[in-house]
């Protein structure tokens, strides 16, 4: 098995979510300069403070999900966590706080965004 299988199975049943922010890469960096895909950012506020956010999410297996964005979204994709969940309902409020914050900041949600200004789902 290889090693992103071994990690992506070793993340399923993982108790806490991950609150992410998918941002485009200029020149395969992250923003802070880094070459990572997936990295860790200490700001809470950290898709308030980035021009390259495109989408806010949460998810509990963040390889696969950042896998599954990059094979629909293109390869200049990367995935910055900046905040931690410990239930599900905990994760979709911070997940749905976050895209209210940047919609209200912004005027308009991040382009890969979906739904967030429709009433589905309400």
């Amino acid at each position: 098995m290889s090693w992103m299988s071994n990690t992506r199975s070793a993340c399923n049943g993982n108790t806490n979510g991950y609150i992410y922010a998918l941002v485009r890469m200029n020149k395969r960096q992250m923003p802070d300069g880094s070459a990572d895909l997936l990295t860790r950012s200490e700001d809470p506020k950290f898709y308030l403070n980035n021009e390259f956010v495109k989408y806010i999410g949460c998810t509990n297996n963040p390889i696969s999900r950042l896998q599954s964005h990059r094979h629909k979204k293109g390869k200049k994709i990367g995935m910055v966590i900046f905040g931690e969940a410990e239930t599900p309902a905990e994760g979709k409020m911070m997940e749905a706080e976050a895209i209210y914050n940047y919609c209200k900041i912004k005027g308009e949600g991040p382009a890969y965004q979906k739904g967030h200004d429709t009433w589905a789902g309400a």
